[in-house]
């Protein structure tokens, strides 16, 4: 990387590919929150929803420590798209936290973002993707992971 300036990387299709399946999730999240506000965000969290409200927390948590990844790389893409995920889980996960109406646009949003994660680990195994120094198996476990935590998001919403 040159200089300190912000840069556009080339993502190629499977980059896009994630980033349009997330972006619908984002939407689907944001959408969540209006839908539950709305409707007054009555009931409180207890229970299974209790048990997704955390694992989905831990989720929003991580990707707030991803903005200052993104200020480090400079890539202008990437930090709008942190920002925009960031907005869509912390939305979902006052919408869950709030209203027991959301289970549908859990699915959707856990869906969305699985399939978005089983996209990057395409994209990190056919592209050689690197973050900076990082070991490449740190940023496969680490998006693993979070596939993982979505497909636990559904799994208790359809137990």
């Amino acid at each position: 990387m040159s200089g300190r300036g912000w840069r556009a990387a080339d993502w190629g299709p499977l980059g896009w590919a994630e980033t349009l399946l997330k972006g619908a999730g984002v939407i689907v999240g944001a959408g969540a929150l209006v839908a539950a506000g709305v409707a007054g965000l009555p009931d409180g969290a207890g229970g299974a929803r209790l048990a997704q409200v955390v694992m989905l927390g831990v989720l929003s948590m991580g990707l707030v420590a991803g903005i200052a990844d993104r200020i480090v790389q400079r890539e202008a893409v990437s930090m709008a798209f942190i920002l925009l995920m960031n907005a869509g889980h912390w939305s979902m996960t006052v919408a869950l936290a709030g209203s027991a109406g959301v289970g549908e646009a859990l699915l959707a949003f856990a869906a969305l973002m699985l399939a978005g994660d089983l996209v990057k680990l395409a994209f990190i195994a056919r592209t050689g993707f690197r973050v900076r120094d990082l070991p490449r198996r740190t940023l496969v476990g680490l998006t693993a992971a979070y596939a993982t935590g979505y497909a636990v998001l559904i799994v208790i919403e359809l137990v």
